[in-house]
Order: structure tokens, then sequence, then C-alpha cells
């Protein structure tokens, strides 16, 4: 886990938890089948999903009471993808969009925190007159983060075998992978429910090796390590001090990364201090992992 045999060398896991890979789940266009079959299944298994909304649109504001109900589920995660599903005509009018779709949003969950990072999809079969320059200004004037670009059913994969795949590549390569919906087991562009729930359950058996994340998540967890410094403050048989910093601004990079730090072999299990956090974890082949927030002060780990 450490290349260093030194007391107190720490490096910052590259996913959190130490998971081998990241996967992510996204469903687009406030399609109805997201009430009634997604979000149940997601929240039965405690899996997040991220749904990138319409506020404006037909679909949303029929069921818009139990969009509301819903928001506040932990495993729902709302995405801009415009106020109403028209395109991008100019950029006042896309403007206008998504202000419109993250004010919705503030409103469906209002005990989150605001401002924020927001995940954002581009919807698809619909005009976009604006340039790739004038999209990124409008995105960072309102803390979007672009997903990944689509890939599901029935565009890029139309069998159970293709979207199990994914997962399999996501493993293979230590990397990132996702799949995107817009119906489940009915609506438009439907992938069927057997898919989903083989998707789900592969998932689920893997949760020891992948994170299960969302894009802010996955796109907070990446900026923060790249940008992160491990300073070894102190060192001692019956103590070590670590400090995490990281380039990123604190207001909206603030989760916590996962450390390891390599510990005295007479150590079984770690107390790890900071700020007001305090947790104890064991240690394994010589090593305490952790969570730990940069620039949220001195990390100070101790024999339990």
């Amino acid at each position: 886990m450490i290349p260093s045999d030194d007391i107190g060398a720490t490096q910052v896991l590259k996913w959190q938890d130490g998971k081998q890979a990241v996967f992510m789940l996204e469903f687009d266009d406030s399609a109805p089948s997201a009430i009634t079959t997604a979000i149940p299944e997601l929240s039965k298994r405690g899996m997040p999903g991220v749904f990138y909304i319409n506020p404006g649109n037909p679909p949303f504001l029929a069921l818009e009471k139990q969009w509301t109900s819903w928001s506040r589920d932990p495993c729902v995660i709302l995405g801009n993808h415009t106020f109403s599903h028209v395109g991008a005509f100019s950029v006042p009018q896309l403007d206008d969009e998504l202000a419109r779709c993250n004010d919705a949003i503030r409103r469906l969950d209002p005990g989150c925190k605001w401002p924020r990072l927001v995940s954002f999809g581009q919807p698809g079969g619909v005009p976009w007159n604006v340039s790739p320059e004038e999209e990124a200004a409008l995105l960072a004037k309102y803390r979007l983060v672009k997903r990944p670009p689509f890939w599901g059913c029935p565009f890029q994969t139309q069998s159970g075998e293709a979207v199990l795949a994914l997962v399999d590549a996501a493993l293979a390569t230590g990397g990132m992978g996702h799949h995107d919906f817009h119906g489940v087991g009915g609506d438009w562009h439907s992938t069927p429910l057997e898919i989903f729930l083989a998707l789900l359950d592969k998932l689920d058996a893997n949760r020891d090796r992948l994170w299960i994340t969302d894009p802010v998540s996955w796109h907070q967890y990446a900026t923060e390590r790249e940008g992160a410094v491990v300073q070894a403050a102190a060192t001692g048989p019956d103590a070590i001090e670590v400090e995490l910093l990281t380039a990123a601004d604190p207001a909206f990079y603030d989760l916590p990364l996962t450390l390891a730090t390599r510990v005295p072999t007479a150590w079984r299990a770690c107390r790890v201090v900071q700020g007001r956090s305090e947790t104890t974890v064991p240690v394994r082949d010589g090593a305490a992992m952790y969570s730990a927030l940069p620039g949220g002060g001195k990390i100070r780990l101790r024999p339990a």
C-alpha cells in the first residue's frame, strides 16, 4: 500500500476507502420510471444515483410531489439538465435555463449546502448553438461540473453483457466506469428492467472493490488528490502527526481523501484525530487507512 517503510510515510489513495475503481449511475430527463422503478431499487440497496432533471418539463411537473419527497433520500442526487430541455439558442437563454434548474434543485433539497458543485448533463436531441467556450463560462458561473459523455442503452449498449462489461472494464483499469439511462423498464430510450437489475446486482457484489458514487464526488476526489501534499509534522513510537493540504478551493472541494500512514509495528489499532473528528481504525500490513479533510488541520495518530 505504501512504498516507504518509514514511520509516518503517508500516501493519498487513488480512490475513496482504498477502492479499486469507480462506478456511477446517471439518469436523464426526469423520466417517470426514475420515480416508479429506478429510485426505489437504488434506495433499497443504499446505492446512489444522479438524476438529471428538467423541472419545467411535463414529465417532471406531473410527478413533482414525488420528486420533492424522494429528493431527501440520500441515494438521490439531483443534476442540472437545463430547466426545460429545449436546447441552447443563445448565451442569455442558456444562462436562464441553467439558473432556473439550479434554483429548482436548491428548493427540492433545502437542507443541502449552497452554493455547491452540481453535476451537469447536456440534454440530447435538441439544438446547442453556443460555443464550447461560452458553455464553459456558464458552467463555471453556476458551479456546474460537466459529466462524462453519455454512455448507455440503447445507443452505446444494447445487451446485458455489454452493460455488465462496463463494470469489469472499470475494475480492470482501476479507473471510472458509468452507465447512463433515460427510461428504466419503460418510457423513452429505455433500458430493459432485467438489465438494470442485473447491473445493480453486479455492483452490489463488488462493493468491496468499487466506489459507487456520483460525478461531483468523483471530480472532487480526483481534483483534491491531484493537488494534494502530505507533510509529516512529527513521528515517534507513541504518536504521529501528518498534515494534508491541497491546491483546490476548500469552499467547493471539501470531500475527505483517504490516506494510508505507516505506523510502528507494535500498533494493532490506531486512533485518528483531526479537529473534532475522531475515529479508530485497524492497522493492516503496518499501515492505518483513514479519511481526512485537506486543510482541516493536523492529523494525529496514536495507538488505540
